[in-house]
């Protein structure tokens, strides 16, 4: 996953970890694209601050999902989503608008589809 990517989602999760001053400028950097100098002008430190500030705050932010997990737990509910998505829609483009051929290979699709909604519910 893309770092950027990577720690827009970190901090969403575990924002609430970090000062306000921590998450405004990881905030900026990740999320807004602002550069070091710029995030430096905005709060009236030096690039070299803000550049720590964002280093210590990964270092939170990574030690954080190290313990809990929540990342990783997101992103597989969200590929399972996708996946159940996706068999629906496989599902719909079987069906005949008029006339339901095979009422029991769909009863079993839909029986896969609930079970994969099951699996979802007990991560």
């Amino acid at each position: 996953m893309e770092k950027f990517a990577q720690m827009g989602m970190l901090l969403e999760i575990y924002g609430g970890l970090l000062t306000h001053r921590q998450r405004d400028v990881m905030d900026l950097y990740y999320n807004y694209d602002l550069s070091l100098s710029e995030i430096a002008e905005h709060f009236d430190i030096s690039r070299q601050g803000v550049y720590d500030l964002i280093k210590r705050s990964e270092q939170i932010l990574f030690r954080a999902d190290n313990s809990i997990g929540m990342l990783k737990l997101r992103n597989r509910v969200l590929d399972g989503i996708r996946d159940i998505e996706q068999d629906i829609e496989e599902l719909i483009d079987q069906l005949d608008v008029n006339c339901v051929k095979n009422p029991d290979e769909i009863k079993e699709r839909l029986r896969l589809i609930k079970g994969k909604v099951v699996n979802l519910r007990s991560l």
